[in-house]
């Protein structure tokens, strides 16, 4: 465990001086600082813009940390062979795998605290109430994140940071079209159809459970049990995928 934390931390301080980093950071802010300027043109809406520029800023800063910072968080260990040396001390590669995550995970945990503070200073400008369903639609955004790290670090043990990027932005996109897709298999009498509706859902993480964002927006509110439910299912993803990539880091020569 102390190995993993310090891997953890090491891998953490290396993203704080990544320079994407940053870029994501100056993104982040300008939209929500685009939806005060946008808000001034709907003053009924005004805070509904807010809330969905804000939270929409802060699931695209999450989306792009994870798919694009984790893309090369393996990758660069690899072509620096710098992973010879970590892997010749009395650490595991699924050690390995899992204080590359935990780093990268802190660094997400940070960024949505330090967002999620800008978008309170919004709320209190703007005297929108602030309640729990406002950290509700914050921990979706953190478990989907946590899945979509999974995922990159699964394409990236095996194929090259593009193609990592390429896979994982193309399954965000999918999980994220699995009800649409559902509903039109509801609708639809192919049976055909139905079964690849199911299949897809099987082994596809459906996105959509996380998306609690509307929540805010529209007031409605998200039970207890829905949000233990989405935390088991973004954890049972990430375990399997760690697990997938450390059955093809055995079997993979850094040589």
């Amino acid at each position: 465990m102390k190995s993993i934390w310090v891997l953890a931390k090491n891998t953490y301080m290396e993203i704080i001086r990544d320079r994407i980093l940053y870029g994501l950071l100056v993104f982040a802010f300008l939209l929500i600082g685009m939806s005060l300027a946008l808000g001034e043109l709907s003053f009924a809406e005004q805070s509904r813009i807010s809330a969905n520029f804000g939270f929409t800023a802060i699931h695209l800063s999450m989306v792009a940390l994870s798919i694009f910072v984790g893309s090369t968080l393996v990758a660069r260990e690899i072509d620096k062979k710098t992973i010879l040396t970590l892997l010749a001390r009395p650490i595991s590669r699924p050690q390995f795998l899992l204080g590359k995550c935990l780093g990268l995970t802190l660094i997400t945990l940070t960024v949505v605290v330090g967002l999620a503070l800008v978008l309170v200073g919004v709320f209190l400008v703007l005297k929108v109430s602030i309640n729990a369903q406002f950290a509700i639609a914050l921990l979706g955004v953190l478990f989907e994140s946590l899945i979509l790290l999974g995922l990159t670090i699964f394409f990236g043990s095996f194929a090259s940071p593009m193609m990592a990027v390429a896979f994982s932005v193309g399954l965000f996109l999918i999980g994220h079209w699995l009800n649409d897709l559902a509903f039109f298999a509801e609708k639809s009498k192919s049976e055909g159809f139905d079964v690849f509706n199911q299949v897809i859902g099987t082994v596809m993480p459906n996105l959509e459970k996380f998306n609690w964002r509307s929540a805010v927006i529209y007031d409605e509110v998200v039970g207890v049990k829905e949000v233990m439910a989405a935390a088991g299912y973004s954890l049972g993803w990430f375990v399997f995928l760690i697990a997938l990539t450390s059955w093809v880091f055995r079997r993979k020569d850094f040589a």
